[in-house]
């Protein structure tokens, strides 16, 4: 089972579970998640995203966090995740309360982390942890630059997670200041907190972190709505550490940009899983300063008061640099004329050229590819003609060992690998007489000796193929007829050191061939059946494998009943 895991792991997509704190809505969380579609862009390796959001700006609590394990487990029962990528910290306190923890020693990479004693040391050995960077201190310098005789500081936050964290360390750096004044307003409606700000000064000023105190009366804001709520009311300049608040009359602040952690997260996944970044994933400063032009004009405020790498946001354009690009615009569109007249007859001559080269390289693409997708039905049918076999017998193998494989606990990616090899492994009797396939009666010892030679044709014909699901094949069509207690062929193998898609194989090309008429035998009756394989259980068959068949006979039975031969 391991090397068929190995091959299994090259040739699918690593499954990702990214599991989001707050909704796709919250422009925080939309924005982390553009970050990490960035940085997958230029990844060569194929990543499979599963998406959960946790909304926990509205729902939180202990039984909400059980109901959403139970939707996980039953949604996800039979999926495989390769890592887990987690923003902010409820998230990554149910990834660390989860009972009977499905992400056991999975790469998890952790960000938007307020709580800086965070660990995930108890869950898996291989993590990181990308801690939120508030720049709180910097921010108040900000706060004193514009506003140097300020007397007070409004702190407006709830009582959310993240929002306690953050507050934790904000008064920390505002206690600093004795001769500040900070006033804290939490818990009250909304529309009560814009009357609180009408009758504060402007020399004053206001920190904006999370507020959502009226959702236990069902009522949500929008982040946007907020802020507008807040700027609109206050006579004085209202920062925060979030470049999404900057909207509506928002000053700003030194904030953050959770599409650049994003990326960064993609970046220490790589340290687990190698992503071969076909170029240099970007990450830079996620937090700097920035502001809004129209809040800087509202409050009179100085650009040159500013740090130096400042970012205004909303600039109006100059007249002169409007115009300029225009001018540029028109030059490039005369340029551009003069050069298509002259070079228009080589032109259409080469795109004459190019176009017929175009059409040829598209229709081989088409054409490879489709044969890639028809080669295995290809071969299943050139087996079917050659055998004297029916039409549907490797529909059914491959449908009996895929639920075989499955009932036997095989990952995904197994169970839909076998159910794609398993067709082709009589593709050795190509190399058969037809005289011998096509006999009626027993085979003489003569016979026989040639009939066995199948499994080895098979093999180098696979083989051949430098494709790591045809070696695999090759594999099959080479062991199926050897038996669990060494006396198959053609090598004599024993046991575990039959590869474990070829004992699947076998079982249920012997299952479907007994119960179908050929040209050598009649159909066996089911009971008939079933006494071969209670018979044959440890000797021909894998024991585990043949009481798996026998306890759950009625899904095989199904799955032969759903192709039925044309006779049938």
């Amino acid at each position: 089972m391991t090397s068929s895991s190995s091959l299994a792991n090259q040739w699918q997509y690593k499954n990702v579970l990214v599991l989001h704190s707050y909704s796709p809505s919250y422009q925080w969380t939309a924005d982390f998640q553009s970050g990490i579609e960035q940085a997958i862009a230029k990844s060569n390796t194929k990543l499979k995203l599963s998406l959960e959001y946790l909304d926990t700006k509205r729902v939180y609590n202990e039984t909400y966090y059980s109901e959403f394990i139970r939707y996980f487990n039953t949604k996800y029962q039979h999926h495989q995740f390769d890592a887990v990528l987690v923003t902010d910290d409820n998230a990554l306190e149910l990834i660390n309360q989860w009972p009977d923890n499905p992400f056991i020693d999975l790469p998890i990479i952790a960000a938007g982390i307020n709580n800086q004693s965070a660990t995930l040391s108890t869950v898996t050995s291989d993590y990181r942890i990308i801690f939120e960077r508030d720049e709180i201190e910097k921010t108040v310098e900000l706060i004193n630059r514009v506003r140097p005789s300020l007397q007070r500081l409004y702190y407006i936050s709830d009582r959310s997670t993240t929002s306690q964290y953050v507050r934790e360390k904000a008064l920390e750096v505002l206690a600093r200041n004795a001769n500040v004044e900070v006033i804290e307003i939490r818990d009250i409606p909304l529309a009560r907190v814009g009357d609180v700000l009408q009758s504060i000064s402007p020399d004053d000023a206001v920190i904006l972190t999370h507020y959502n105190t009226d959702i236990d009366q069902g009522i949500y804001h929008r982040y946007q709505y907020v802020a507008q709520e807040i700027a609109i009311n206050s006579p004085a300049p209202v920062f925060v550490f979030w470049e999404f608040y900057i909207t509506n009359g928002i000053f700003g602040g030194y904030v953050n940009r959770s599409e650049q952690v994003g990326r960064e997260m993609l970046l220490a996944l790589d340290e687990f899983i190698p992503l071969n970044f076909s170029e240099q994933v970007a990450v830079g400063n996620a937090s700097r300063p920035v502001v809004d032009f129209n809040a800087l004009e509202r409050f009179g405020i100085d650009e040159r008061s500013l740090p130096q790498n400042t970012l205004v946001l909303n600039q109006p354009v100059s007249f002169l640099k409007s115009n300029w690009q225009v001018l540029s615009i028109a030059a490039s569109i005369i340029f551009c004329m003069a050069l298509v007249i002259i070079t228009q007859a080589v032109t259409i001559r080469q795109k004459r050229e190019l176009n017929k080269q175009n059409k040829k390289i598209v229709q081989l693409q088409k054409k490879t590819l489709k044969t890639q997708k028809d080669m295995i039905v290809v071969l299943g049918e050139a087996i079917e003609t050659r055998s004297g076999e029916t039409g549907n017998h490797v529909k059914r193998v491959a449908q009996l060992s895929s639920l075989l494989a499955r009932l036997h606990g095989l990952s995904y990616r197994e169970v839909e690998l076998i159910e794609i090899i398993s067709p082709m492994h009589d593709v050795g009797k190509i190399a058969i007489p037809e005289s011998i396939l096509e006999k009626p009666g027993r085979l003489d010892s003569a016979e026989w000796e040639i009939m066995q030679t199948h499994t080895s044709y098979g093999y180098k014909l696979l083989n051949a193929s430098n494709g790591e699901v045809f070696h695999l094949a090759a594999t099959v069509a080479h062991e199926h007829h050897e038996r669990w207690d060494g006396l198959g062929y053609p090598n004599g193998l024993s046991g575990e050191d039959i590869h474990i898609f070829s004992r699947i194989t076998a079982i249920a090309d012997v299952f479907d061939a007994l119960l179908s008429e050929r040209c050598y035998k009649q159909a066996w009756s089911l009971e008939e059946v079933v006494a071969h394989f209670t018979r044959e259980n440890g000797a021909q068959f894998d024991p585990t494998l043949s009481t798996i068949l026998l306890n759950n006979l009625d899904q095989f039975v199904a799955i032969r009943n759903a192709y039925p031969d044309k006779s049938e």
